[in-house]
């Protein structure tokens, strides 16, 4: 595979590893932030679980500021790394320009939930105001870079795990924007549950982008298991950091507050099983020279299938079951096709080394 892509220069490399810890601190705060809201309750702008959200972002703004003027500055170096020019002067490559338009939008939003906290007050539930909605938009471009990032890569093995890392990664920080967009969207269906709707699409569009990028069925399957570790890692942490840090700032705990992790019922924790299945749907499509994109638009049925059959069974969100499974499932398997399509882009965009020459001038 290494001989199928282009050179990538070391600052993109390193650059690509970056994003993917910025991201990483900033889900850690967004999942303790969200843990917080259910087991405590009052915050404003400063608390620590927000810190360390726009710690994430910060990393991630100032990481792909840096790369596009390295980009910059190394203009005449011969380099066939996809890029645009922007405003005729930057040369910036185009997962760390997407990364960096993310971050902006984050820390505008940010500014806003200040002054909303300030006039509003406290204790708002994520996605119920502007900010909170611009803030998962934004959020969700953040980890689009983050994957374009490393679908140029795929270079190494390393460079494939880090592929799965930032699916495992993406996979439950698609959670916020997809469930919001979604209320959006599907409030007006009788009897189906728009939020196991948008979780059911996050599900699909990753796992066939997944199986789309990498044709292989042993990376669909370490998806799977890099998001165990990103959901057990942060189940572990989010209620022992949100007790700590109550007792620490003299916060009394909800009365009904069973410090259970809110990351196990913020995505299916069977997911995993479903990327395995798609693995293995994957390794089958290859032996048969079955038209892989069938595999992708099948494992996203799968998908959207397994998110409502989770939520259907825990009995937490209201729902026609019958009527959510079918729409879950169609709902999955046109985003497994969408997935697919977005892969054979980014597949083109790696290995062609597509450039963009005109300039941005907005």
């Amino acid at each position: 595979m290494s001989s199928e892509l282009p050179h990538i220069p070391r600052r993109e490399v390193t650059g690509a590893w970056v994003l993917l810890l910025g991201y990483a601190t900033l889900l850690t705060g967004m999942v303790w932030d969200g843990q917080w809201h259910g087991d405590v309750g009052p915050d404003d702008f400063w608390t620590a679980p927000h810190l360390l959200l726009y710690a994430g972002t910060g990393i991630i703004g100032i990481t792909c500021l840096t790369v596009v003027l390295l980009s910059t500055w190394a203009r005449g170096a011969a380099t066939s790394t996809p890029s645009v020019t922007v405003w005729r002067t930057f040369r910036a490559p185009w997962p760390f320009l997407v990364g960096g338009l993310g971050a902006s939008g984050n820390l505008l939003y940010a500014g806003s939930d200040l002054w909303w906290h300030e006039v509003y007050g406290f204790d708002i539930a994520a996605g119920a105001t502007p900010s909170h909605f611009g803030l998962g938009l934004s959020i969700q471009v953040e980890i689009f870079a983050m994957i374009m990032a490393f679908a140029v890569l795929r270079r190494t093995r390393a460079e494939r795990w880090g592929l799965a890392l930032a699916i495992g990664l993406a996979t439950l920080g698609s959670t916020s924007a997809f469930g919001m967009v979604s209320e959006m969207i599907f409030e007006w269906l009788p009897g189906v549950a728009p939020r196991v709707l948008g979780l059911g699409a996050a599900a699909a569009l990753i796992l066939s982008l997944v199986i789309g990028l990498t044709r292989s069925w042993h990376w669909p399957a370490a998806t799977g298991l890099t998001f165990v570790l990103v959901q057990g890692g942060l189940s572990l942490f989010a209620p022992a950091a949100t007790r700590w840090y109550a007792e620490a700032i003299g916060q009394p705990m909800r009365d009904y507050a069973a410090n259970m992790p809110q990351a196990l019922i913020g995505f299916p924790v069977t997911y995993p099983l479903v990327a395995l299945l798609a693995g293995g749907m994957t390794a089958w499509a290859v032996r048969r020279a079955v038209n892989p994109v069938r595999i992708a638009v099948a494992a996203g049925a799968l998908a959207g299938l397994n998110t409502a059959l989770f939520y259907g069974v825990l009995g937490i969100l209201e729902m026609n079951l019958v009527v959510t499974l079918v729409a879950a499932t169609a709902l999955g398997a046109g985003t497994g096709w969408l997935g697919w399509q977005c892969a054979v882009m980014l597949r083109r965009f790696s290995e062609r080394g597509l450039s963009v020459p005109r300039a941005v001038t907005a």
